[in-house]
Formats: C-alpha cells, sequence, structure tokens
C-alpha cells in the first residue's frame, strides 16, 4: 500500500525537481566544480526514481495484468542493475561534492585551482560513472527471463528467476552484506559526518569562503543524505547480523531512498541564492517569450 500509493507521488515530485534542477545547475552562468556534481547529482536521482518506479510499484501491479508481467519480466533485468548503479552513483557523487566543498575551504589557492575545477569535476564525475557501473556489474549476472505458465491467466508468459549466482551463499555475504556495508552505506556516511562537521566548523566560524549559499546548500544535502540513511542502514544491519527480514521496513527503506532523490529540489531553492536567481530568470524569460507571441499573433 505504502509502495502503491506514496511512490508514485513522491517519484513524479522528484522528476520534476531533479528536472529543473539538472537544467539550472547545467547552465553556464552556474559553472563550478561543485554545481557540476549537483547537475550529476540530479540526473542519478531521475534514473533512480525511473527504476524504482519500475521495480517496486510495477511490480506491485503485475500479478493484476499479464502484459505488464511481460513488461517487467522483460525489463527488469535491465533496470534492476541501472538503478542500482544510479543509486551507488548518487552516493560517490554525494561524497566526492563533500570532498569538494571541504577543499574549496581548507585548502590553498593552488590546490582549489588543480582539484576544485569545473574541469577536474567533469573528470571526476566520468571517473565515479565508470566506477559505479564496475561496482554493480555482478547484478547483471543475477537475473534470468523464463518461459513459464501463468497460473491467473491460464497462459504461456515470461518471469524472472535468480541464477546460481544471486543464490550462492558466498556471494551474498561478501558481496550483498560485507561490500555493500562498507562502500554504500558505513564507509560513506561515517566520511560524511566527519566532512560535514569540519564544513559546519568552518561556516560557524565565519572562514572567507565564495559561494556560501552553494556550501550551505551542500551541507543541508549531505544532511539528508545521512539522515535517510539511517533506516536502510539498520535493515541491512538486522539482517546481516540477525537475519531479521521485515518486509514493511524494506518497503519503508526503498521510499525514503526515494525521498532522499526527490527532495534536494527543494533544498537547492530554499538555500541556494544563485539557484533561485537563474531558476528566476528563465520563469521570467519563458513568460516573456509567451508575451511576445502572443502579441504578435494579436498583430
Amino acid at each position: 500500500m505504502v509502495i502503491r500509493i506514496l511512490l508514485p507521488v513522491i517519484g513524479l515530485f522528484g522528476l520534476c525537481g531533479n528536472g529543473i534542477s539538472a537544467f539550472i545547475y547545467s547552465r553556464k552562468s552556474m559553472r563550478s566544480s561543485m554545481n557540476i556534481y549537483l547537475c550529476a547529482l540530479a540526473i542519478s536521482d531521475i534514473i533512480i526514481i525511473l527504476t524504482a518506479f519500475f521495480l517496486f510499484f510495477i511490480e506491485n501491479l503485475r500479478y493484476k495484468s499479464l502484459l505488464l508481467s511481460k513488461i517487467f519480466a522483460m525489463l527488469t533485468p535491465i533496470a534492476f542493475p541501472l538503478g542500482l548503479t544510479a543509486q551507488s552513483l548518487s552516493v560517490f557523487l554525494t561524497v566526492t561534492s563533500a570532498i569538494d566543498c571541504f577543499l574549496l575551504i581548507y585548502s590553498n589557492p593552488n590546490c582549489k585551482r588543480r582539484f576544485c575545477s569545473a574541469t577536474t569535476a567533469i573528470k571526476m564525475v566520468g571517473m565515479i560513472s565508470m566506477l559505479a557501473m564496475l561496482y554493480n556489474s555482478p547484478h547483471m549476472f543475477e537475473i534470468n527471463v523464463i518461459t513459464c505458465w501463468n497460473i491467473v491467466y491460464f497462459e504461456k508468459s515470461i518471469d524472472v528467476c535468480p541464477t546460481d549466482l544471486r543464490q550462492s551463499q558466498l556471494y551474498l555475504t561478501v558481496y550483498y552484506a560485507w561490500m555493500y556495508t562498507a562502500v554504500m552505506a558505513v564507509g560513506p556516511v561515517l566520511i560524511l559526518i566527519a566532512l560535514n562537521s569540519a564544513i559546519i566548523i568552518a561556516l560557524r566560524n565565519t572562514l572567507p569562503v565564495s559561494g556560501d549559499s552553494d556550501i550551505i546548500t551542500l551541507v543541508v544535502v549531505v544532511c539528508l543524505f545521512i539522515t535517510c540513511n539511517i533506516l536502510p542502514l539498520t535493515v541491512n544491519f538486522l539482517e546481516l547480523i540477525f537475519g531479521y527480514i521485515n518486509a514493511y521496513l524494506i518497503d519503508l527503506s526503498n521510499l525514503i531512498v526515494v525521498l532522499n532523490s526527490s527532495c534536494n529540489f527543494l533544498i537547492y531553492f530554499a538555500f541556494g541564492s544563485r539557484f533561485r536567481k537563474t531558476l528566476k530568470e528563465y520563469i521570467e524569460l519563458i513568460f516573456y517569450r509567451q508575451s511576445a507571441s502572443k502579441i504578435v499573433v494579436a498583430a
């Protein structure tokens, strides 16, 4: 019920918000290393929302339609690794942008010019994207599409089933439990807490840093990320240590991941003065063009 009702509503808002965010942060007037990371983060969040909508919302509805069941089976081998890759990319980008912000505040001018430039940020986004794809490549070998008999519709259909790799206890322990905890959960959260604390201390001490609103925006984005990862991290630990699996908590955890991907636009708008200014300029430009076209038509 949670997935069926809330996920589409939150996801639709998130798609619109992230689309606007990616557009604004890709403008020349907004060009900076931090904003390039935020633009890439918005794009990865769009992919997370789209794949989550398919994997969780459509999965809940596929038993009500044979067509949806077939579509789900055909696209899951693509959507599943793609969604997890986007999720990893989102985590890596958040950590990298926090490191960029830390260097912007604490490093010397030469280091800033070298590592906090737009060119470096673009290269880093490319490297991080390849790293996310490499880390999630095993997911491509976890699902098989099989031909089966649908007992609801009494008709031949297709469905998905786990491969031998996905059912391997060693694989689940090493890759899903320990590597996920280190690479996607505990590791990033600890790094972000340390970096965010240092950045907040710098802001409290009123260090002379340019682009304070962008820094505050990133700090809030990181705080949201840490908060939204508490439940998924808890669910992972419960399963890893105690073998406790709760379907409701898993659904809620998936919903929070989508919520995290959907709410960044609100942060950008609330705390980013340059973001608001650029967005306002484009909105005014759209209305001006519409007014001008109406005048031409009337004439």
